[in-house]
């Protein structure tokens, strides 16, 4: 995770292990105790990934909307189930890589 200004930022990379398409993959960055990030932009979303294909995001929201710090990242689709992971923090690098089966 890092900052520039007044915005957090972070990358995500979101894979899908399964046979089949994952369609309509949405991420939402959460806070510690579930609730939305907001406003959080992302520079991509709502993907679909084919079979062992990895797409990586972008987020940025404003810092005040994440006290904490340690943000979660939830990634569902229309035909896989939601996984939700905490973010691993990287000296200022946050990455969450989350696996999708479709």
């Amino acid at each position: 995770m890092s900052r520039d200004g007044d915005r957090g930022t972070a990358t995500a990379t979101v894979h899908n292990r399964g046979s089949m398409v994952a369609a309509m993959v949405r991420l939402s960055l959460l806070q510690e105790d579930g609730a939305r990030v907001l406003p959080t932009l992302y520079d991509d979303n709502y993907l679909w990934l084919l079979p062992g294909e990895t797409h990586t995001v972008t987020l940025s929201w404003p810092a005040s909307a994440l006290p904490s710090g340690r943000p979660k990242l939830r990634a569902e689709g229309y035909n896989t189930p939601p996984v939700t992971g905490a973010a691993e923090q990287h000296s200022q690098e946050w990455g969450s890589r989350h696996t999708l089966r479709s």
